[in-house]
């Protein structure tokens, strides 16, 4: 396995980043992602946008006046999500990024060897890259936002995909640069194709939690294909409160298969849920592929990197 994209960081330009989106609620001042980006470059700073609660506007141009404040008018991530689409459209944005403001590294992974010759994967992060925050973060989000062009570039149904998140265990294959339609659906740190991402209305259900979900339904709903960028990944910061009134770990947990059957009947009898907490609730609700794939007589897609690292994208 090679590590091309990982040279790619010592390339990476601005011009190569996405208009980075960032909902956020609650914590001008102190969101993490926000607080790093105040020592990028200026040049990455302009390419920001922060989606607020009109009531927050102030106060996230206080802390940030170096953004792009935008207003959204209803309460939940959901709808912060969509306004971000819509914002996106109307300032004639061709691709965007959206993360989420606790998010505190992007990070390419990197394949090893051990001494005792076994295969492991580890992030290439600013202790093994020697690249200093939040520069390595800017560098690692250009590369992807690279790779996200390539994988748009080659699959004309792509409308969206996102990095993985960095709880991985294993040995990742590195070298392949995108798989399509598997696995579970993408959040966090996502890159939108905003034409083709036709979605613009969160439904009621998912406004507050649950739209990662509907986002990756409506995906499907439309015959189109949502990636993971194998090699990239995200952490989140571990000790903030979430703003998300939603309690994974209760006995109700994630209630969203109980709305999907209204929302996305064609696809609800794919869904399932694929962990529990100890109180049996849902943690995580995930698709039957496998089915799919045999219902809509389709197959999963696997993209190498050597098809897109040395590609010329538009």
């Amino acid at each position: 396995m090679t590590n091309e994209h990982i040279e790619l960081l010592g390339s990476a330009k601005v011009s190569w980043l996405y208009p980075i989106y960032v909902p956020s609620y609650s914590r001008a001042g102190e969101a993490p992602l926000l607080e790093m980006l105040k020592d990028a470059n200026a040049s990455v700073r302009a390419k920001v946008h922060v989606v607020v609660r009109p009531s927050e506007v102030k106060s996230y141009a206080r802390a940030y006046p170096w953004a792009t404040i935008v207003s959204e008018q209803t309460p939940g991530i959901g709808p912060a999500r969509m306004r971000c689409m819509v914002d996106a459209t109307e300032r004639g944005y061709g691709r965007i990024t959206v993360l989420d403001d606790d998010i505190v590294h992007v990070s390419l992974l990197e394949h090893t060897e051990r001494p005792d010759g076994k295969n492991h994967t580890r992030r290439y992060s600013n202790k093994v890259s020697g690249i200093r925050e939040p520069y390595l973060l800017v560098r690692s989000l250009a590369v992807a936002c690279r790779l996200a062009d390539g994988v748009f570039a080659e699959r004309p149904a792509a409308a969206y995909g996102a990095a993985r998140n960095a709880l991985f265990s294993g040995d990742v294959d590195v070298s392949v640069c995108a798989t399509l339609n598997k696995g579970s659906f993408p959040a966090c740190v996502m890159f939108f194709d905003v034409a083709r991402f036709a979605m613009r209305k969160m439904p009621l259900p998912y406004q507050y939690h649950g739209e990662d979900l509907a986002m990756f339904l409506d995906t499907l709903s439309g015959r189109q294909e949502a990636f993971t960028l194998t090699s990239v990944a995200y952490d989140q910061h571990g000790g903030i409160t979430s703003t998300i009134p939603l309690d994974p770990l209760s006995t109700v947990g994630r209630p969203h298969l109980s709305t999907t059957d209204k929302f996305y009947p064609e696809i609800h009898p794919f869904l399932r849920v694929s962990m529990k907490n100890k109180l049996g609730g849902v943690m995580r609700i995930g698709i039957n592929w496998i089915q799919w794939y045999k219902a809509t007589h389709s197959e999963p897609v696997i993209i190498p990197l050597s098809s897109i690292i040395n590609k010329e994208t538009t």
